[in-house]
């Protein structure tokens, strides 16, 4: 008994200490326009060859946990912009969403260029796997206007 009790008291300090905060780990907030499609090409490049030019993207990754009481989980949300006359090329080959992911997900901070749950409705979702390289999310293309909203997450 006195050990149980001494056991959960131990565990209870110890996750007491844990904090499950979401910290950036990729924001491409305050760089410039050519060092955001950089970045955007390097994470997209080693999965698949870039179906056409970059305009513009803003990309913002979070981790979730601290990886001390097991794996940290990553949120991952970009806006992509390229030419209107070459978005197909970008969604042309790709399946629908794996794992049955379609529900709405937005960045923790109120971002300007993320699109609304009432845009999100709207637009059709082809899976992330071919560019990003995770299965968990969605690409949401919205061909009018030349944008790709990009969503993964690690379990």
């Amino acid at each position: 008994m006195k050990s149980q009790i001494i056991r959960s008291f131990f565990l209870i300090f110890f996750l007491g200490g844990c904090k499950f905060q979401e910290k950036p780990v990729l924001d491409s907030s305050g760089l410039e326009l050519e060092e955001r499609v950089a970045v955007m090409k390097k994470i997209i490049e080693p999965l698949a060859e870039v179906p056409s030019r970059i305009l513009d993207t803003e990309y913002l990754e979070t981790r979730i946990g601290d990886g001390r009481m097991g794996p940290s989980d990553f949120l991952f949300h970009a806006i992509i912009e390229v030419p209107k006359e070459d978005i197909k090329e970008w969604f042309q080959d790709l399946k629908e969403p794996y794992n049955g992911v379609k529900d709405f997900s937005s960045p923790a901070g109120e971002e300007k260029w993320w699109l609304t749950k009432e845009k999100f409705m709207e637009l059709k979702l082809y899976e992330t796997k071919t560019y990003f390289g995770r299965y968990n999310g969605w690409m949401a293309i919205d061909d009018a206007n030349g944008l790709i909203y990009v969503h993964t997450y690690t379990l």
